[in-house]
């Protein structure tokens, strides 16, 4: 079972952006020597919860920072920028790192509507995100002349060889593009989960073989955590579940609270039983635990990969617990 990560530099309270990051960046060296395969950061804005708003930028330090494991967007989220701008960044990385950029793209807005029109000053403008996305391709080295908006403009540095695209998304339309382009496609568990058979299903139905792929490739990105033992591995969930009510339940704003906090703190009936329904959405337990239920998944949805988001109030329960599952799949 090939594993990977995605990492979303978590601040917990009293920690600061530097410390998160430095985090990130332990994490993937710590990624490649347990064996994981890609190493993903996020895209989020005006965010009290993740350190990061530009995957481009760390993606840097990460692949200079480490030798092997692939590094990529989980993901650029395109619609807020030029395609000729991300191709342009993402050919620069290649030509430093080649053979090691994945290039995820999203079309979520990555934060509140306030951010999100801080990042579009002038309004939507511009292609619809699909549009964006077959422009983006066209920019590559790769990209055929005729379906680029100014055919004698390329994004340069122009190199020999490509990032691996990857399209992300929780909804059969983003399934069947990805499929459509014959490109990977992964989809977000962690984030919603209630599409991802159809999804998949689309996805492989809807399968064109492409100068990218000649087969289907997907990803389905989920929540693992795992202790010593499956009550500790409970405990340490507590914190992502406490911030989860605090910002999608009750619409606030707030770092991952501590183990302290996230054990204080007082939840009505039936904000614990979204959260209990929500769980079916991840794998929390022993490492024994947490892989048998990631097996079944790839089993059950033919999946090539899975990359995992773990998120706890302490980065060392962090490294922890993607040790024990590496530990566990060999």
């Amino acid at each position: 079972m090939r594993l990977s990560i995605l990492d979303q530099s978590p601040l917990t309270t009293g920690m600061t952006a530097v410390e998160a990051l430095n985090n990130t960046v332990d994490l993937a060296q710590r990624a490649e020597s347990l064996g994981y395969h890609r190493y993903w950061v996020s895209e989020h804005h005006n965010d009290h919860a993740f350190a990061h708003a530009a995957p481009e930028i760390l993606l840097c330090r990460l692949a200079a920072a480490t030798s092997k494991i692939r590094v990529g967007s989980g993901g650029v989220l395109l619609s807020h920028y030029s395609p000729y701008k991300v191709a342009e960044q993402f050919n620069l990385l290649e030509a430093l790192f080649p053979g090691r950029i994945d290039l995820g793209i999203g079309r979520a807005g990555g934060g509140e509507g306030q951010s999100t029109a801080a990042l579009r000053p002038g309004g939507t403008g511009g292609s619809a995100h699909w549009d964006k996305v077959d422009q983006l391709l066209a920019w590559t080295g790769q990209g055929r002349p005729a379906e680029r908006p100014f055919p004698d403009v390329h994004a340069r540095p122009l190199v020999p060889s490509e990032p691996d695209y990857w399209i992300l998304g929780t909804s059969p339309d983003s399934a069947k593009y990805a499929a459509s382009r014959g490109l990977p496609y992964a989809f977000g568990g962690f984030i919603d989960a209630r599409m991802m058979v159809p999804c998949f299903t689309a996805y492989h139905q809807h399968f064109q073989p492409s100068r990218h792929l000649d087969a289907p490739r997907t990803n389905l990105t989920w929540f693992a955590l795992a202790a010593e033992t499956e009550e500790r591995a409970r405990e340490l969930s507590r914190s992502a579940e406490i911030w989860f009510v605090r910002t999608f339940l009750r619409g606030g704003v707030s770092a991952f609270p501590t183990e302290d906090e996230a054990r204080a703190e007082k939840l009505e009936p039936m904000e614990e039983s979204l959260l209990a329904m929500r769980s079916q959405a991840g794998a929390v337990g022993t490492a024994e635990q947490v892989v048998a239920s990631l097996r079944q998944l790839q089993e059950k949805l033919m999946i090539d990969e899975i990359a995992l988001v773990t998120l706890t109030a302490e980065h060392a329960d962090r490294v922890r617990s993607y040790a024990l599952i590496a530990g566990a799949v060999q």
